[in-house]
């Protein structure tokens, strides 16, 4: 045995808890804090299943950068999953037959590639009689199906233009289709109500085929839900929230609280306030009041599709704004860029992981920082993620920079030598903001970590802050937010 490998002894109780359950279960549901490490007690119940003859082949579904830098790398660390092999799903349409073609325990694919081999399934196998080449599905952070209604999902049809520019419609077949053909199945999420309830009945479709929580998005609306007078926005009941636990609760283990399971070092969360120049603050204020004259007059505003007003109103506040289609912006204020400084010169050495919110953001804080040489993630390729986390670990790079859309999964390791994550601007998203501090403050970490917010007093970022803390952002909590915020004004 290679001594350098982990043995399966060095997993932790909680852990071992994690494989029994998705072994004890043909279709499981796994809520488990970030940094739990999920991977590694996946890889042991295929290996286990894989051992008595249950499979020989797993279809791992996970976002891009996870798919290419995770799985293999984890099991390349346990001596027991050293030996399986794996193939990669994607690139060309040559490259994606070529590994669906290849012999291996393990097959990868994102989850922007499932309409693709949805298609490759149907017609080479299930139109032929033949069973799919996969006896295990494995969801990595399967929030990423929330959306039972989307065309991977449920299928559908779709204008594209061909050769000549003439319109040409595409029906597309939806995963679901080929779900009831996988034998066993886990979910893994670590944020699986981040937006609410609803956000439920899609992740549960994909590993039970709507055994519990029913086939029809609809009709789970209408069972545990109650609507305003429009229908635009739909709020759990009491008894239908209760409804659902019940319903989902013989396949899902439930471990969000890292704390109970790990004794992971203090969280410290800092917010630094700025203040608005005189001349961002009218043309803040006078944005603000027509967004105000929006929601009185009853428009809807979404939270993740937020308004171009909301989206103006944070461009602003973050010190510059989008003035055509073409990414154009105008520099308004360089309050937050001044505030990233203090915290980099209280650092003093130690590594900084800033969050930002547009492709603007992040051109002037690379500009801004030149000097310190920053790397922005989110502009990398996957492939050379894991040597970006080495450098950062040697201590090579001071400022890494990231949206913490593309971060949320899939990077592992900055806890070795970072501890202070900086969010220049936050997201709507309480997922996204709980895996972007998740990066840093996970298993492995041994100092105390800092979270600091760059926040504009009395401005938008009051009201994002609020929907996130009191983890409200859905619909009602937004406007609850906006509620309070106004009545302080």
């Amino acid at each position: 045995m290679n001594k350098d490998l982990l043995s399966p002894g060095m997993l932790h109780d909680y852990q071992k808890a994690i494989i029994l359950f998705m072994l004890y279960q043909d279709r499981s549901m796994i809520w488990a804090f970030m940094g739990s490490g999920k991977s590694c007690c996946t890889l042991t119940a295929i290996d286990h299943r894989m051992k008595v003859g249950q499979i020989k082949r797993t279809l791992i579904v996970a976002p891009l950068r996870v798919a290419t830098s995770v799985w293999e790398k984890e099991a390349r660390k346990w001596c027991h999953t050293n030996h399986l092999t794996f193939s990669l799903i994607h690139g060309s349409n040559k490259n994606k037959m070529k590994a669906l073609a290849t012999e291996a325990d393990v097959y990868l694919i994102n989850y922007e590639g499932l309409t693709w081999l949805t298609d490759k399934l149907i017609n080479y196998y299930l139109n032929k009689g033949i069973p799919i080449p996969f006896q295990m599905l494995v969801a990595d952070e399967v929030s990423c199906l929330k959306n039972a209604q989307s065309v991977r999902f449920a299928g559908g049809k779709r204008e594209i233009e061909d050769a000549d520019g003439n319109a040409k419609i595409i029906v597309t077949k939806g995963f679901k289709l080929i779900l009831p053909h996988f034998r066993y199945t886990i979910g893994l999420t670590g944020t699986p109500v981040s937006n609410g309830y609803l956000d439920l009945f899609g992740q549960y479709l994909a590993i039970d085929n709507g055994e519990r929580l029913g086939k029809f998005i609809t009709h789970y609306r209408n069972n545990y839900f109650s609507s305003d007078f429009n229908g635009w926005s739909y709020k759990v009941t009491e008894t239908g929230k209760k409804l659902i636990e019940q319903k989902i609760a013989d396949i899902t283990l439930s471990m969000t609280d890292g704390s109970k399971y790990l004794d992971l070092p203090k969280v410290v969360y800092k917010d630094l306030i700025v203040t608005l120049p005189a001349k961002a603050r009218s043309h803040y204020d006078e944005l603000e009041e027509e967004l105000f004259t929006q929601l009185d007059n009853g428009i809807n505003l979404e939270i993740e599709n937020a308004s171009s007003l909301s989206n103006k109103l944070i461009q602003v506040v973050n010190g510059n704004a989008y003035i055509d289609l073409e990414g154009n912006y105008e520099r308004i204020h360089d309050e937050k860029l001044k505030a990233l400084d203090e915290v980099m010169e209280e650092a003093a050495g130690s590594p900084v992981f800033c969050s930002y919110n547009y492709k603007s953001d992040a051109e002037r804080i690379m500009k801004y920082f030149k000097k310190y040489k920053p790397v922005n993630l989110t502009e990398e390729k996957a492939k050379d993620t894991g040597a970006i986390i080495d450098k950062w670990n040697e201590g090579k790079i001071r400022l890494l920079i990231s949206h913490p859309k593309s971060c949320g999964h899939g990077i592992d390791s900055l806890q070795k030598s970072g501890s202070i994550v900086v969010w220049f601007g936050l997201p709507w998203s309480l997922e996204l903001y709980q895996q972007m501090n998740a990066r840093i403050n996970r298993q492995g970490q041994t100092k105390p970590v800092s979270i600091i917010r760059i926040l504009a007093k009395d401005t938008m970022d009051d009201i994002v802050l609020e929907t996130l803390e009191n983890r409200n952002t859905d619909q009602e909590g937004l406007k609850t937010a906006i509620h309070n915020y106004r009545n302080k004004k």
